[in-house]
């Protein structure tokens, strides 16, 4: 008898009616968690939109889903939505990707060399609890108020939360497989290349979902003190001349950001360190 796995991982062509009714359930779950989902976001706003219209609140403070759907399409329309979210999206990614290579690369170098790892170590805790939003302004001085300020920020960010994460997983790497390599001697660079690394991807995916989430942030702080494109530029212009409901759309809209760029991750994880998951 052969059974074959499909894409998400559950086995097709099932065995017996128990087994398609195991399979019948799962798919049932799932539809029924994203049904919760959407009917509890259905309920969110609709309740906002009530005690709006009926001025239990202020919607001129708060303002209200249906003004933040016009005011949406009005971005839609003079095309400077797709352009703000363009901008800050790449600006997230650049950040993103130079943080989390640096981070990888000096995670490494610190689990290399030991005497490297004791002078920096305590160094790298220090700066990683460092308010990174105090750096705005120093950056800006450096680079001026230009992109270069907004991506050194998102990268200031995510750095030392990589260093230590992947630093940390590459330390707990197994004692025993590294005495095994060893004992059939494998060099240093054949060690980490095919134990530790390899244990630490775990660890290093989980990191990844963290830092697109930190880089966006970054980014954001980044564009409130030194862009004049962007989301985070479009949420200061609002404040500036107080519409509330240009805010709470682009509140909205880094909520929709940060979800689909952590769900890219997800897939990322699911379809291409498929070994690591099976």
């Amino acid at each position: 008898m052969t059974i074959s796995l499909d894409k998400g991982g559950f086995a097709s062509g099932a065995a017996s009616p128990r087994h398609a009714e195991y399979l019948r359930a799962l798919r049932n779950r799932a539809a029924a968690v994203i049904g919760v989902q959407i009917v509890l976001l259905v309920a969110f706003f609709g309740l906002w939109q009530f005690v709006a219209s009926w001025h239990f609140i202020d919607p001129f403070i708060t303002s209200d889903p249906i003004a933040m759907v016009d005011k949406f399409i009005a971005l839609l329309r003079d095309g400077s939505l797709g352009y703000h979210v363009f901008v800050t999206v790449s600006e997230t990614i650049v950040g993103f990707a130079i943080g989390t290579i640096i981070g990888i690369v000096v995670a490494a170098m610190l689990w290399w060399w030991d005497f490297f790892s004791d002078v920096a170590e305590p160094y790298v805790v220090v700066l990683n609890a460092t308010p990174k939003i105090a750096l705005g302004p120093v950056f800006i001085v450096w680079l001026g108020a230009t992109i270069k300020a907004v991506i050194a920020l998102s990268v200031s960010i995510s750095l030392f939360v990589t260093i230590l994460s992947v630093f940390s997983a590459f330390r707990q790497t197994d004692r025993d497989k590294l005495l095994l390599v060893r004992a059939l001697g494998a060099t240093k660079w054949q060690q980490f290349r095919k134990v530790v690394f390899p244990s630490a991807i775990p660890a290093i995916v989980a990191t990844l979902k963290v830092n697109i989430g930190l880089s966006l942030i970054g980014t954001i702080v980044g564009e409130f003190l030194a862009a004049s494109s962007g989301v985070g530029s479009l949420i200061v212009y609002g404040q500036n001349i107080f519409d509330m409901s240009l805010v709470m759309t682009c509140l909205v809209l880094l909520t929709a950001i940060a979800g689909v760029m952590y769900y890219a991750i997800v897939l990322f994880e699911r379809y291409f360190v498929r070994w690591q998951r099976d």
